[in-house]
């Protein structure tokens, strides 16, 4: 089935219907040669907007969206039936119900969802995913056996990167006096990063504006830049502070501006992640596993541009090799396939 091509319906999340993954997926699925369909889940926001915005109690309005939202999943099941879709791709927010799934299902119609939540901040996750074939996550174990337990057939499937990003180390005129924070602000971090503010540091991310010394240098969410500026900020910026969280090494999953800056060609520095491990090795990235590292690398390497340039050369060619949409959606493709046997 991985090399039989497969006609797809994706159905884009409804809070982030043209995000990176989506698009990463279907350009991917193409490119393997399916013929892909994305469902415009976009198009139904004002409908959704409309509902919210009426003056009712709120248990008419709970009601009414629960209502709109079966509306829009038998669309999307209307949509698979016409045009004889083979899988339907879903993610934790998409407008897809569990009796819609069924219903697909007893259509021959394989159904998946790409878990990219932390099923920890995501309470609502078994209800979310409730009838889906194949779940694929980005977290690992205790995860994986426990979507077995309730019957899917789990997959590990991190985040990925865009091939399409990859810009030659060569060509790139790094901004020597640039640090680019991406992440949200603490103490233990404000304290870590004071002494370097003054060597070009701007900052995306919540917190940062509430410490005077960084607020001259407060750019922002992350989600306020376009994918083109993105590119170009972690293509040319010396160096690129990668936060996953404030709780340095507590977490598993590695977040998306990982694969993201590698593939752009950036030079990072990453908070330890558990998953990392098997995945990049120290050539490929530069780990910190506390605040105090963090100053102690900036130091290191803001003069050293001969040695940022090697590890973004180094991680560039992991990702390009091992961590595409293209390889994660093959291993999705196998869990499908191994469905049916």
């Amino acid at each position: 089935m991985t090399n039989t091509p497969q006609h797809i319906l994706i159905v884009p999340p409804f809070d982030t219907p043209s995000s990176c993954i989506v698009t990463g997926c279907n350009e991917a699925l193409e490119k393997l040669g399916h013929q892909v369909d994305v469902f415009d889940t976009e198009a139904w926001l004002p409908m959704t907007a409309a509902l919210q915005q009426l003056p009712i109690k709120l248990v008419y309005q709970d009601t009414l969206s629960a209502h709109g939202v079966e509306l829009i999943s038998r669309a999307v099941a209307a949509v698979a039936y016409s045009n004889c879709i083979d899988i339907v791709l879903g993610f934790p927010r998409s407008p897809l119900t569990a009796l819609v799934r069924k219903e697909m299902q007893a259509q021959s119609i394989i159904t998946a969802c790409w878990m990219t939540e932390e099923y920890a901040s995501f309470p609502f996750w078994r209800k979310v995913i409730e009838g889906y074939d194949v779940v694929g996550t980005i977290q690992h174990e205790p995860f994986i056996s426990e979507l077995s337990v309730l019957g899917h057939t789990p997959v590990y499937l991190p985040f990925a990167a865009k091939s399409a990003c990859c810009t030659p180390i060569s060509t790139h005129t790094a901004v020597e006096d640039m640090i680019v924070v991406l992440g949200d602000a603490s103490d233990e971090l404000a304290n870590a990063l004071a002494s370097h503010v003054d060597k070009g540091m701007v900052l995306w991310g919540d917190g940062w504006d509430n410490y005077e010394r960084f607020v001259p240098h407060y750019q922002g969410k992350l989600q306020s830049l376009t994918r083109s500026e993105r590119k170009a900020l972690y293509r040319d910026a010396a160096i690129i502070v990668n936060i996953h969280s404030t709780n340095i090494g507590s977490g598993d999953t590695i977040n998306m501006e990982t694969f993201a800056i590698a593939s752009c060609g950036g030079f990072q520095l990453v908070d330890k992640r558990i998953l990392m491990d098997g995945m990049f090795s120290y050539d490929e990235l530069v780990i910190f596993e506390s605040a105090a590292e963090l100053s102690e690398q900036i130091t290191e390497f803001f003069d050293d541009r001969n040695s940022r340039m090697e590890y973004a050369r180094n991680g560039q060619e992991l990702v390009l090799a091992k961590h595409t949409y293209e390889q994660r959606m093959q291993v999705l493709l196998k869990a499908i396939a191994d469905t049916k046997e």
